[in-house]
């Protein structure tokens, strides 16, 4: 697949990727499991990658779902440890060094009344403290097969001290409701009111903002309502919502998926304006009538950059599904889409933006059953979501010569039918005085390459296509 990817690296099928940071050198960092033990894999800006494995003990499995990095140059994870075949156990809590050696390391117990730890579903950095939203499975609670789940907030030191922790029980009259969804959820500072914010389900089970102060002591809770949706529906249309990015001290910017007006299962996705009280203000929808959108995450790099990664199915949900990446501003305006057509049945875990306004993206190969297999790391960047990149197989009549046309005003071909086949091939532009306009690798298969030059000002360029670091073709065109 050539269409906008810098590199894909396809993981070992044992290694499932959960959360990840990137770092001030623009290292992507992420944490996750392979097979039963844990995994830090720490990915390079070229596509190179190591791995550290955490052992799990004889007969346990390690599932690390957080990292954080410490004022110390060190990560504060956090994770579950579980006995082999069982779907809860305690939370694990370690901390590491600036080379991932354990520092120290401890599990946490539940307490009475619960049957395990089910996830350690968020992390933030609260000045200075790591605050961790958990989630445990009850033990007093089974309706139709199914357990019901709650919050624990943790604050732990940055060496790891456990200084406090709240069991959100769901019993009258406590307002705060059982936590259906344990991987949908996030950790926010309000940077206004010195308050930690909780986005997961609250009251009856649907989006909320749960406001907390130092103590975990619940000072609000509200739900994520759409101000055009009258509030006895809003069980059926918010879902999946997250945010990273504060307008002022009363606004934030959120994604969300919501279901169309109809009442009919037709999600789709949302972006838009909310202020504290959870109050939609202005919203941009997403709504395809022929094709259902799942949000998964959201990723901030700037005012003019955010990526919100989907996941699209058609209408049937019989079909295969496949990723979608769009790129939006904190206007709410769309300003670009990228369809992963080549990556059917694949789910989108997790989008994190790197420094230079690009992202990497973890996707998941799947079956129609959701039995993952494998998942692939991709990196793209901000510009390949305006110019045309493409890769297509078609006719020698088509292709007119190695680089046309010329004068060129929208987009410009490179008849690729020569090229050695790795797989990979390297395009480089440049201006009459050696200004570099575009310089990429980009992968495919096929015999003509399509790049879209509608951003480059008009002038005379140069363009160079390397194979294995060697020219392959090189000439002059013109743009209109």
């Amino acid at each position: 697949m050539l269409c906008a990817q810098q590199w894909e690296v396809v993981l070992p099928d044992s290694v499932y990727l959960l959360r990840g940071v990137i770092s001030e050198a623009n290292i992507a960092e992420f944490i996750g499991r392979s097979g039963n033990d844990g995994i830090l894999v720490k990915m390079y800006d070229d596509g190179q990658y190591e791995t550290t494995i955490f052992p799990a003990p004889e007969g346990k499995r390690l599932v690390l779902y957080n990292l954080i990095p410490l004022d110390n140059d060190g990560y504060f994870v956090s994770g579950t440890l579980y006995d082999i075949g069982e779907e809860t156990g305690k939370l694990f809590v370690m901390i590491l060094d600036e080379n991932y050696t354990i520092i120290e390391a401890q599990t946490i117990q539940v307490m009475e009344g619960f049957h395990g730890f089910k996830a350690a579903a968020a992390v933030m950095d609260d000045d200075g403290t790591i605050v961790v939203l958990a989630t445990v499975r009850r033990s007093d609670t089974y309706t139709s097969g199914i357990f019901f789940n709650n919050g624990v907030l943790f604050r732990f030191s940055q060496a790891g001290e456990c200084l406090n922790y709240h069991y959100l029980i769901a019993a009258p009259p406590d307002p705060i409701c059982y936590l259906y969804q344990i991987n949908n959820q996030e950790l926010r500072n309000d940077p206004y009111n010195n308050q930690t914010i909780a986005m997961c389900a609250g009251q009856r089970g649907l989006q909320s903002l749960l406001y907390f102060d130092y103590d975990f002591n619940l000072v609000e809770d509200h739900f994520i309502i759409d101000q055009s949706i009258s509030e006895s529906n809003i069980s059926r249309y918010v879902n999946d919502f997250y945010s990273n990015y504060w307008y002022n001290e009363n606004e934030m910017f959120i994604t969300a998926t919501q279901k169309d007006s109809t009442g009919i299962n037709h999600p789709h996705l949302l972006i838009g304006r909310a202020n504290r009280d959870g109050l939609i203000t202005e919203k941009t929808e997403i709504n395809k009538p022929d094709t259902l959108l799942y949000s998964s995450r959201m990723a901030y790099a700037n005012d003019s950059t955010i990526y919100i990664l989907a996941r699209c199915h058609t209408i049937s949900w019989l079909d295969p599904f496949y990723p979608q990446v769009y790129l939006v501003n904190k206007d709410l305006e769309i300003l670009g889409c990228l369809s992963f057509w080549g990556y059917l049945n694949c789910e989108s875990n997790l989008v994190l933006p790197t420094k230079e306004d690009g992202c990497v993206m973890v996707i998941s190969h799947s079956t129609l059953f959701y039995d993952t297999s494998q998942q692939s790391i991709i990196r793209l960047l901000r510009e390949d979501f305006h110019p045309v990149w493409s890769v297509k197989e078609t006719s020698s009549q088509e292709i007119k010569a190695n680089m046309f046309p010329n004068p060129a005003n929208e987009e410009i071909n490179f008849d690729l039918t020569d090229m050695p086949t790795d797989g990979s091939v390297r395009l480089r532009i440049t201006n009459i005085t050696g200004q570099t306009f575009i310089d990429r690798r980009v992968y495919g298969t096929g015999n003509l390459l399509t790049v879209g030059i509608t951003t480059l000002p008009t002038g005379t360029y140069t363009y160079c296509l390397y194979q294995k670091d060697q020219i392959f073709m090189k000439g002059k065109f013109i743009k209109n």
